[in-house]
Order: C-alpha cells, then sequence, then structure tokens
C-alpha cells in the first residue's frame, strides 16, 4: 500500500472514531439535559404545590392571630371602658377559646415537608434560577425565623402571664368548665379580674403588641410566598 493511500485509510478511520465519540458525547449530553431538565420541572412543580399549601396554611393561621387580637382587646381597651359581650360573641362563643387566648399560643409549623426533602436530597441543584434559590432562602430561613421569634417571644410572655391568672385570678381557670356558667357571664368574670389589675393588664398589653408583630411579619412572609408562586409560573411557562 502506498503511503498516501495509508495516510487516507487512517484518516478515515481516525475520522470515523472521532465522529463515532463525538455523536456519543452529544447524544449522553442531550440525554443528560433532558433528564435534568425534567428534574428540573419535577423540582418546580413540587415547590409550586407546597408555596400554595403555604400560603393556605398561613391565611388560616394570620385569620385565628387577627381574632386573637381582638378578643384581646376587647378586654384590655374596651370602648368607652365598658365591656361589651357583643365584641366576643361575634366571634367566638366558646369559654375554652377565650381561655385559650390568654394562657395558650398558636404554632407556626407551615408545610414544608417539600422543601426540605429537596434541600437534603440535592434535588436544588436543578434549579437554574438564583432568584427563585434566593426567594426560598428568604422565605424558609431568614422570614420563618422573624415570624417563629415573635411566637417565642409570646409564648415566654404567656409563660409570665399564667401564673398571675393561677394565683390571683383562679375563677378565669376554674369557671371555664363550670356549664352553669354562661360564656358571657365568664367574659364578665375575666374583664373584671382584669381591669383592676395593673401587672396583667400592662402583660396583656404587652401581648397584644407582641401578637400585632407577629401577623405584621406573617404579612410579609406571605407576600414572599405569593411572589415565588409568582416567579415559578414564569419559569414553569417556558419551558
Amino acid at each position: 500500500m502506498r503511503r498516501k493511500d495509508w495516510l487516507i485509510k487512517y484518516s478515515l478511520e481516525f475520522f470515523v472514531i472521532v465522529l463515532g465519540i463525538s455523536v456519543s458525547f452529544w447524544l449522553n449530553q442531550v440525554s443528560t439535559n433532558k433528564q435534568n431538565n425534567n428534574e428540573r420541572i419535577k423540582v418546580l412543580n413540587s415547590l409550586q404545590k407546597e408555596a400554595k399549601e403555604i400560603n393556605d396554611y398561613c391565611e388560616e393561621r394570620k385569620t385565628n392571630w387577627q381574632n386573637d387580637i381582638a378578643i384581646l382587646n376587647a378586654f384590655i381597651n374596651p370602648k368607652n371602658q365598658q365591656f361589651n359581650f357583643e365584641n366576643i360573641k361575634n366571634l367566638t362563643k366558646s369559654k375554652s377559646r377565650i381561655q385559650f387566648n390568654f394562657i395558650y399560643y398558636r404554632v407556626f409549623e407551615p408545610p414544608t415537608d417539600r422543601y426540605h426533602s429537596i434541600i437534603n436530597s440535592g434535588a436544588l441543584k436543578y434549579i437554574n434560577s438564583d432568584k427563585i434559590k434566593e426567594m426560598l432562602s428568604r422565605i424558609h430561613i431568614t422570614y420563618s425565623s422573624y415570624v417563629q421569634t415573635t411566637i417565642d417571644y409570646e409564648k415566654k410572655l404567656k409563660e409570665d402571664i399564667v401564673p398571675i391568672i393561677s394565683k390571683k385570678h383562679p375563677d378565669i381557670i376554674i369557671k371555664k368548665n363550670d356549664n352553669s356558667i354562661s360564656t358571657e357571664k365568664y367574659c364578665e368574670i375575666m374583664y373584671n379580674s382584669i381591669k383592676n389589675d395593673r401587672e396583667l393588664i400592662s402583660k396583656l398589653i404587652l401581648l397584644e403588641e407582641y401578637q400585632k408583630n407577629k401577623i405584621n411579619w406573617l404579612s410579609m412572609y406571605i407576600v414572599l410566598i405569593e411572589d415565588l408562586e409568582t416567579e415559578i409560573n414564569k419559569v414553569l411557562s417556558k419551558k
């Protein structure tokens, strides 16, 4: 075989080998990109569904917290310094619900299992949008901690309020389970106990401030959730 023919033969063989490797690499890259894109869509759909669940949960929390403030305000700041049971009756007719507001606190546990599963599995890498990643961080780390901190303050304050009620105003606890005492009468007992106790009133005023601050942070948290839903919809619409 002449040198020229030999060069042509092996050049063609080399070209075929290189072409085969290149095509194989390209096909593998296409397959990988497709798989990554499918995972990306799967992750975004999961986060979108969870954002809707979180938003629903937060709206329910917000309504309950606003009612908590309204009930509290009816006792510590009645119009013309005259307690009006109608203000309470429009919110609840339950003695337990009223007592709950002074003694217990509502937890804040939005449904975030999907988000934590994505973080723990490393699936967050499939999201290309830095904006969505930044929003997720603000929601689940920054603003969630702000809301939780206000709840911790409220919890600590109520731990101080309970001994005052149990020692100085035991009827607030005892009469709650007395079926012969109507809700209206129970509210009168509670109001008369509160209005003459400056220490208790001062703590309840502070409690109201904590609760208002809690709702402010929750409202900002809800806005972020809604913004996240909007941004995810934009990205998914381009898929």
